[in-house]
C-alpha cells in the first residue's frame, strides 16, 4: 500500500476527475499514463483505482484493466432516483426552514457544481453517513452531468434558484420542490443526456 501522503493526493485527483465528468463512459484507465500525468509513481495511482473501485467509480476487469462504467439509460434514471432519495431524506431530517447554507465556490464544472451544491444542503442533516452516499452518487453521476447544457436549457439558472433558496433559510417544502423539478427534468430527458454519455469518444 502506498503511503497515505501519496495515496490520498492521487485519490482526490482521480475522484475529481470522475465527479467532473471529464471520463466518458467506457473510458479506459491506463494506470502509466495517469502516473505520468500526476507526476507519482505508478502504485499509488494502482492502489487509487482500486479503491475507487470499491466505490462503484471505475469497474476492474481481469485482461482489460481499469474502464469508467458504462452506464445506460436505465443505470442513468437509477442513479438519479438514489439521488433524489437521498436529498429527499435529508431535508426530512428536521424541522422548519433549513440552516442557511454556505455553497462552496471555485468549481470545475457543472458536475462539480452540482455536487457542491447538493452537499451543502445534505449536510444540514448532520448525517455522515449521508453524506458519503450523496457524495458517492454525485461522483457516479460525472459522467452525465457534462452533457446536461447540452440537452436541458437554463441549467446554470436552474442551479442558482436552487442555490438561491438554501442559501437564504427557505421552507424545506419549497427547497424540496425545487429538487424535484431539477430531477423531474432530466429524468424526461434520460434517453438523450444517456445517449451522450454512450457515444462520447472513449479510449480503446
Amino acid at each position: 500500500m502506498s503511503p497515505a501522503h501519496v495515496l490520498e493526493p492521487t485519490y482526490d485527483a482521480l475522484r475529481r476527475r470522475s465527479l467532473t465528468g471529464v471520463w466518458p463512459s467506457g473510458y479506459r484507465l491506463e494506470a502509466a499514463r495517469l502516473a505520468e500525468e500526476l507526476g507519482v509513481s505508478i502504485t499509488p495511482v494502482r492502489d487509487a483505482l482500486n479503491r475507487l473501485v470499491g466505490e462503484r467509480l471505475v469497474y476492474s476487469t481481469p485482461g482489460d484493466g481499469f474502464r469508467v462504467p458504462r452506464f445506460d439509460e436505465t443505470e442513468f434514471r437509477t442513479l438519479l432516483q438514489w439521488h433524489h432519495m437521498l436529498l429527499f431524506a435529508a431535508l426530512r431530517n428536521g424541522r422548519g426552514p433549513l440552516p442557511l447554507i454556505d455553497v462552496p465556490h471555485g468549481h470545475d464544472g457543472i458536475g462539480e457544481r452540482t455536487a457542491l451544491l447538493f452537499g451543502a444542503i445534505a449536510a444540514a442533516a448532520r448525517n455522515s453517513e449521508l453524506d458519503w452516499a450523496l457524495n458517492n452518487a454525485a461522483a457516479r453521476l460525472g459522467s452525465f452531468r457534462r452533457y446536461e447544457e447540452l440537452v436541458l436549457d437554463g441549467v446554470g439558472e436552474e442551479l442558482d434558484a436552487i442555490e438561491h433558496l438554501a442559501g437564504n433559510g427557505a421552507p424545506r417544502g419549497t427547497v424540496r420542490r425545487a429538487i424535484d423539478l431539477y430531477h423531474r427534468r432530466r429524468a424526461d430527458c434520460a434517453a438523450d443526456i444517456a445517449g451522450l454519455t454512450r457515444d462520447a469518444p472513449s479510449a480503446s
